[in-house]
């Protein structure tokens, strides 16, 4: 038997003959339509993917692209063309075409992306086209195109040297070395090796300070005036090396910490050694043992969000913390044990973690309830000592505030601050980031308004609390804004998940005016994704003017990207 099977007169047959087999019931005789017709025309045109001339360009500049079968598609003398053209992720004049070429015009505003045709609703991909500006990727800054396997939170230039850097984070690996969650990096973007001069440390935190499935990682890191430098995060151990000394054992061990501590100014644990015996009564081999101890003998037992070195060289911790730890040690190490004080989000103590007993401790009556209605999500401290908290908490210290407060240098609720913060925003804040040199702050988050006034999830700050009535976001368009910083040279870093800002393609990364307004020549990079954590004024490979960009990013400017980059930004023109 032979079927036909066009148009689906075939299947019919075949379905109707084996229903006469089945005994089934009759079919609905409605179908009758062509189940593979419909389909879209192959249009035969094409845009290479050769570079055009110029290879790249600014915006209004006059580009030729090559491409293939035009003509079937457009009259030129006419200005007539059956496809469009796209360049910066938008509709771009076409100034004429031959079979062969297209010729366009850069939009005014536009960011470096893919080239594309549109006929009749299929696409026709051409090359990448750059779009110059006054902004550039430092490709000789090595770690750029190097593995970074992680978040990186923050960084702190080292003593000194202002143009190298320790890097911290949630990473396990800087370039093919192991640094788990801090590392060093010279002004060339090279990473130090562990033991080096510059980085004293071994590894940094161990994997097998693991609690539960989460990794560890360090979020927050400081610097004290004598180069010392303050970590925390999460994590509860970190590696040193003891040398070998007078006949005790040589033994690479381990600090443990409770989310905090001390670092030198090589990153080498600032540590303490005592010589106590591994059990209570005994020996080992006749001999005790040299541990390390952390300097800095105090913590939370949960994670700080985020802490400070106050200008009198004391340490703040801030977080969703309820429990501030110390350890009491014996002559046996497991006889050692930990004395547990509670505290009120927010703690203050020495270098050595002797609990400052005038810093919001919880007295009897409770009288210091920290964040209530929710969680702290980000903090930063002011030129004065203060710290402003930020989340989606709606009290603090039983009094009503709008998901952002401020504590005054002895740890108090600011008052003033809430009356001149007014209804505050009208969603979480999700990060708070201070510019001292400036004296302002960014906040970003879910709001729609700040006080009443529109601000589309970012608003400046004056440290007072007053709304800074000169910055005025412009519509963001496509997705969310996840960071923005204010840098010395009076300009705003933001990223986020957004494609439009002001109605104009902005893929996810723009460098702000302090009034809001995005200059084309700043912003002229292609698509970014993920977050910004931090970002850090410094000098590039060449000397010139850069930032580096630390996050968790995979894409800037459409190319590959690894958490960390360094950018260079002529200001001058």
């Amino acid at each position: 038997m032979k079927l036909v099977m066009k148009y689906g007169v075939g299947l019919y047959g075949v379905l109707s003959l084996l229903t006469g087999f089945s005994g089934c019931e009759e079919l609905d005789h409605s179908i009758s339509e062509d189940p593979y017709g419909g389909g879209k025309v192959q249009f035969d045109l094409r845009l290479l993917s050769e570079d055009p001339v110029p290879a790249k360009g600014y915006p209004g500049d006059t580009v030729v692209f090559k491409a293939d079968g035009l003509l079937n598609y457009c009259v030129p003398e006419k200005g007539e063309y059956a496809f469009k053209f796209y360049l910066g992720e938008q509709e771009t004049k076409i100034l004429a075409a031959t079979d062969t070429t297209l010729t366009v015009r850069v939009p005014d505003e536009c960011v470096s992306s893919n080239t594309y045709l549109v006929m009749e609703n299929q696409v026709f991909y051409g090359p990448y086209f750059p779009i110059e500006g006054n902004i550039s990727v430092d490709k000789s800054w090595d770690l750029s195109a190097k593995v970074v396997d992680g978040i990186v939170y923050g960084s702190v230039s080292q003593y000194g040297k202002p143009q190298n850097n320790y890097l911290v984070g949630g990473f396990q690996h800087l370039a093919q070395y192991e640094h788990w969650c801090i590392g060093h990096v010279n002004s060339k973007g090279v990473v130090t090796r562990w033991s080096s001069s510059d980085f004293g440390t071994d590894y940094g935190v161990k994997p097998s300070s693991f609690e539960g499935d989460t990794p560890p990682y360090i979020n927050s890191i400081s610097a004290f005036e004598d180069g010392r430098m303050l970590v925390s995060g999460m994590f509860s151990a970190f590696e040193v090396y003891n040398p070998k000394n007078g006949g005790l054992y040589d033994l690479k061990d381990r600090v443990y910490v409770n989310n905090i501590m001390v670092l030198r100014s090589n990153a080498h644990p600032d540590t303490t050694q005592q010589y106590v015996f591994e059990d209570a009564g005994k020996e080992s081999n006749g001999k005790p043992i040299r541990y390390s101890f952390s300097k800095l003998n105090g913590g939370s037992l949960q994670p700080i969000v985020r802490s400070f070195v106050t200008s009198g060289q004391k340490i703040v911790a801030v977080g969703n913390l309820t429990q501030y730890v110390c350890n009491e040690y014996a002559s046996s190490y497991v006889d050692s044990k930990q004395r547990i004080s509670p505290v009120a989000s927010a703690f203050r103590m020495d270098d050595c973690g002797v609990l400052d007993s005038t810093y919001r401790l919880v007295d009897k009556v409770g009288h210091y309830s920290g964040a209530g209605g929710g969680i702290i999500a980000d903090a930063c401290m002011d030129k004065d000592d203060g710290v402003v908290l930020v989340g989606s908490f709606t009290s603090f210290d039983g009094v009503p505030v709008p998901g952002m407060v401020r504590l005054d240098a002895g740890g108090n609720v600011d008052h003033a601050f809430l009356e001149n913060l007014g209804a505050g925003p009208d969603g979480n804040v999700t990060m708070v980031r201070y510019n001292k040199a400036l004296d302002k702050m960014m906040v970003v988050g879910g709001f729609k308004h700040v006080n009443g006034q529109p601000r589309q999830q970012m608003a400046m700050l004056n440290p007072d609390g007053t709304l800074d009535e000169t910055f005025v976001p412009r519509e963001i368009g496509g997705g969310t804004v996840n960071f923005a910083q204010l840098i010395d040279k009076e300009k705003v870093i933001v990223s986020g998940t957004f494609s439009t800002y002001g109605g104009v393609p902005r893929l996810g990364f723009l460098i702000l005016e302090m009034d809001g307004m995005a200059q084309q020549k700043f912003n002229v990079p292609g698509a970014f994704n993920g977050q910004l954590y931090h970002v850090a004024e410094t000098e590039t490979t060449l000397g010139s003017y850069g930032l580096l960009l630390m996050g968790s990013f995979d894409r800037f400017n459409g190319q590959k990207a690894n958490n960390v980059l360094m950018l260079e930004v002529n200001l001058d023109h």
